[in-house]
């Protein structure tokens, strides 16, 4: 019997613990599920606090940033002085380590080839090689290139052209092949491969019905976003008088600048202009005078490139004229080298008008207008009438180079909040290649403010060539590479209604 009793009471007592157990697990699990439903609690109502945050109506207060013009040279594409690289193609290996070695970044070459070893045939497959390999080099180095194809580089292409019309073509055909490969880095392709230095005179090619056909090839054989130039407004007008309706024509003629290798040299510029005071009267395809030819490059080059060299120590280049006449015709670039005469007279002159280039040498003040540069003027931001509509952030810029850009830029804004958590980048609907020297430039960019969170935000205008990748510096104080130029800061704060 007192077996019998302590069997029962260790089977109760068993029984007893694993109730125990069973219990002490349900209270683990419910407080488990307690610290989830905390959790969860805590989840939803941080979202909700969002959420109020995000839809209660927001009260934008803007800073304007200072906006001080600099004087900073600026290294932007497709501007400023250019230097010349001269090559002959031939089948001979070519030695590019001087190329390969300068540093990267924008600014422009002016490469000259001269095909004399192939005026009798075609560029042999090794020539080709050669020109591919030396684009290859420079677009490697991030420049961007104006080209230009010859045959003489002493003054007498009649002994060293082709014989005939039919072989320039082929050469135009076969380097246009090469040269459209690297449409990303050329950037102007000067002349017709004819004429003294290449400059469209002194051949037998450079008569008017062999400019047109050459011209005409050349512009049917290379990639339409690289401008083509001739040597003088006359040229460009007998391009334009032969048009007959043809919307390849008028392609021709919307990427045909002009490039002026005896810039300020005399009153004719050495006989890219005519003589005395003829008018407007003239023919189209003659030779204007001098204030007649600038009218027309004033209005012309408003929409292609001009450029060229200086030559020559003469009143017409004098710095007070030069500058004149220089933003005048919208020059956007010139040789570094030549003429250094002129260069050298600039250097010992001063600019004696208002604003931060007061005081400055002549020569760094023409450096940084040629083509164009951009100033933020202000900035302004007009607050949303209802929490329905945006604000609208106003910028107002001016172009104070001689001259316009003549390639597309991306234009953006950014914002940054003062921790770094949030960045935002919104593209700006605008064309640069209308922002003309003179002419206020007006941005407009809508900002919905209801979708920014609460805080301090930095907002900056960014500028580059979708081309090159390069970025396109602001001349304005504070305008840091990389990081764009400062517009203001914007406050987002809740209504206290």
């Amino acid at each position: 019997m007192k077996t019998i009793r302590t069997l029962a009471a260790l089977a109760m007592a068993a029984s007893l613990s694993l109730f125990g157990g069973g219990v002490s697990a349900l209270g683990r699990q419910i407080s488990t599920c307690t610290d989830d439903v905390l959790a969860l609690g805590r989840e939803i109502a941080a979202l909700a606090e969002e959420v109020i945050s995000r839809t209660s109506v927001r009260i934008p207060a803007y800073t304007p940033s200072p906006c001080v013009e600099s004087t900073a040279a600026l290294d932007n594409p497709y501007i400023g002085w250019y230097q010349i690289h001269a090559y002959t193609l031939s089948d001979a290996p070519c030695d590019l380590t001087d190329v390969l070695e300068q540093d990267y970044g924008p600014g422009l070459v002016l490469l000259q080839f001269n095909l004399r070893g192939y005026a009798d045939g075609p560029v042999s497959d090794a020539g080709l090689e050669q020109l591919e390999r030396i684009l290859d080099a420079w677009h490697s180095r991030g420049r961007q290139l104006i080209l230009r194809f010859l045959y003489d580089w002493d003054g007498k292409p009649l002994g060293t052209e082709p014989g005939n019309l039919s072989q320039i073509l082929e050469h135009m055909s076969q380097t246009a092949e090469v040269v459209n490969r690297h449409r990303d880095c050329v950037y102007i392709l000067q002349g017709i491969y004819a004429g003294s230095w290449g400059e469209m005179h002194g051949s037998e090619y450079t008569d008017a019905e062999d400019m047109l056909t050459l011209l005409g090839h050349l512009a049917s054989v290379t990639d339409p976003s690289i401008y083509l130039a001739v040597r003088t407004p006359a040229q460009w007008r007998a391009v334009k008088d032969a048009q007959e309706g043809d919307p390849a024509d008028a392609a021709l003629l919307r990427r045909l600048g002009l490039y002026n290798d005896g810039l300020l040299g005399s009153e004719t510029d050495l006989g890219t202009y005519g003589q005395g005071d003829s008018d407007f009267s003239a023919g189209q395809t003659q030779k204007r005078s001098r204030q007649d030819e600038i009218t027309f490059q004033n209005t012309l080059c408003n929409h292609v490139p001009n450029g060229g060299e200086v030559i020559i120590d003469n009143p017409y280049n004098d710095f007070p004229s030069a500058v004149q006449d220089l933003a005048a015709i919208h020059v956007s670039y010139l040789n570094d080298r030549y003429d250094e005469a002129v260069l050298a007279k600039w250097q010992a002159d001063s600019f004696t008008g208002d604003g931060p280039f007061r005081g400055m040498s002549g020569y760094d003040y023409i450096a940084a207008h040629l083509g164009y540069r951009y100033v933020l003027r202000s900035s302004a931001l007009s607050a949303p009438a209802s929490p329905e509509e945006e604000a609208v952030l106003s910028l107002t810029l001016e172009n104070v180079g001689f001259s316009p850009c003549y390639r597309a830029f991306d234009v953006a804004l950014g914002l940054e909040s003062a921790s770094g958590s949030e960045a935002y980048v919104l593209p700006v609907e605008t064309d640069t290649r209308l922002w003309i020297p003179g002419q206020e430039i007006l941005l407009e960019i809508p900002l919905d403010v209801s979708s920014l969170a609460l805080g301090e935000y930095a907002l900056s205008l960014t500028v580059s060539d979708p081309l090159s990748g390069s970025e396109v510096r602001l001349a304005n104080e504070g305008a840091l590479e990389g990081r764009g130029c400062p517009v203001g800061s914007l406050t987002i704060r809740k209504s206290s209604q």
